[in-house]
């Protein structure tokens, strides 16, 4: 599992960045932030004075806080009770600030907040991520911009939100709050000695998050992450130039969705199967190399079988277990590699996708190697002529690891999994069961 922080103080974005990045990549994102918020939600209805430190902490064990993913945002639950934008007022804001500098506080929260990397990438963002939280995590940045930078883009935000104020006003509350952050006892906003600083005062946005990205690929590959990974894709991403337009072009695929496929980290791809070729049609639309389980017989064709093991594809021999062929892709999703399976099992060509038996392998690989699941729908356009024949590929949304109902692993989970992600290649391509599968 990759973890990776970002502290900073107040006004830097550390929040609107996590989050993009997360995306970005297709990890989870975690809002440190909204879990003081609620605490502080919590304190408020209780009448408690934020301040107050012993009455706060004996609070505590009345609180029950929930994290889920949900469609690949955080939500929290207090007390069984989705939260919602509650947590996002001003007066929030000051008592996740008062509450965030009691010790209770922050021992309460710090074992939800490690738990959820024990299955799942993230990035987390707060002030003492990299010092406290993560002191292990493989990538640490201390966002900062000038206090001028901060208080501008925090006046702008105010100003939207119909507030009224100064900038002169926003600048030295932001000034007096760094004063205090960085010399309170409790999780100061202070650079890990490992992490790396990052000012972003004069980039936009966009330009903040390629460099984010930038310096998160540069930190893993100096680690000795990526550099691997990097020297076995050479040969492929050649052949991908090569080879992928004109396939593109005689074939005439499109792709749909691609924003959905995840820059960096590990996940299952999950396509509808209708042809030998599919494993090397959804590759030549993808910017990243897909490691797949394809059957034998296809590496016996000459030139299929090049084009095959060119992309990394691994051979299974459809009256064994396919147990080496499993072990292969679970190993390449857990280096960060994506790895893709049919869960069909098998060619269906000229069936209804949503009418077709599945296999559980795809969630399999996905439990042991705590990736997220993408669905992929192949449809293939009716033509008169077949040389005419177009085939449209559609990309879903990942399906965070977390989303997919993993407790203990096994085949109830596996098929409920498989159902969920299966459900979704089906809706890409406008697939439904027939009334006579539905009755069945």
């Amino acid at each position: 599992m990759l973890k990776i922080a970002i502290d900073g103080p107040s006004g830097a974005g550390k929040s609107s960045l996590a989050r993009a990045v997360a995306k970005k990549m297709g990890i989870v994102y975690v809002d440190t932030g909204a879990m003081y918020r609620t605490v502080g939600l919590y304190v408020a209805k209780k009448g408690v004075d934020p301040k107050d430190a012993e009455a706060v902490t004996a609070l505590l064990p009345e609180i029950s806080l929930e994290i889920k993913f949900e469609n690949g945002e955080q939500h929290i639950y207090l007390c069984g009770e989705d939260v919602g934008d509650s947590i996002r007022t001003p007066e929030m804001s000051m008592y996740a600030s008062a509450v965030s500098a009691i010790g209770a506080v922050r021992a309460f929260l710090l074992d939800t907040q490690r738990n959820l990397a024990k299955s799942n990438s993230v990035i987390m963002d707060g002030r003492d991520i990299g010092t406290v939280i993560f002191p292990d995590a493989d990538v640490k940045i201390f966002l900062t911009a000038s206090a001028e930078a901060r208080a501008e883009r925090r006046y702008k935000e105010l100003c939207q939100k119909g507030i009224e104020t100064t900038l002169e006003d926003v600048l030295a509350d932001m000034r007096l709050r760094d004063k205090n952050d960085s010399e309170r006892e409790i999780a100061p906003a202070v650079a890990a000695d490992d992490a790396v600083i990052f000012d972003n005062s004069e980039l936009s946005f966009d330009e903040s998050i390629s460099r984010c990205i930038e310096i998160i690929e540069d930190t893993l590959s100096k680690k000795g992450k990526t550099k691997k990974k990097k020297k076995k894709r050479s040969f492929y991403m050649f052949m991908h130039f090569l080879v992928a337009r004109m396939f593109r072009f005689t074939m005439r695929i499109k792709a749909h969705g691609l924003e959905n496929l995840p820059l960096e980290g590990g996940a299952v791809i999950c396509p509808n199967h209708l042809s030998m070729w599919d494993v090397i049609t959804v590759g030549a639309v993808t910017p990243r190399q897909i490691h797949f389980m394809a059957k034998a017989e296809l590496f016996k064709i000459p030139v299929l079988s090049f084009f095959l093991r060119a992309m990394g594809a691994k051979g299974v021999d459809r009256k064994s277990s396919g147990t080496d062929a499993i072990k292969y892709l679970i190993g390449e999703a857990s280096k960060g590699d994506l790895v893709g399976i049919f869960p069909q099992g098998t060619r269906r060509t000229g069936e209804n996708p949503a009418d077709t038996p599945l296999k559980n392998g795809a969630a399999l690989v996905a439990y042991r190697a705590k990736v997220a699941m993408v669905p992929v729908c192949i449809v293939t356009k009716k033509m008169k002529y077949r040389f005419l024949r177009r085939k449209d590929i559609y990309i879903g949304k990942p399906i965070p690891y977390s989303e997919l109902g993993f407790v203990n692993g096994g085949s109830e989970e596996y098929a409920a999994a498989t159902e969920k992600v299966f459900a979704e290649v089906c809706r890409l391509g406008g697939f439904e069961k027939t009334k006579a599968a539905s009755e069945e």
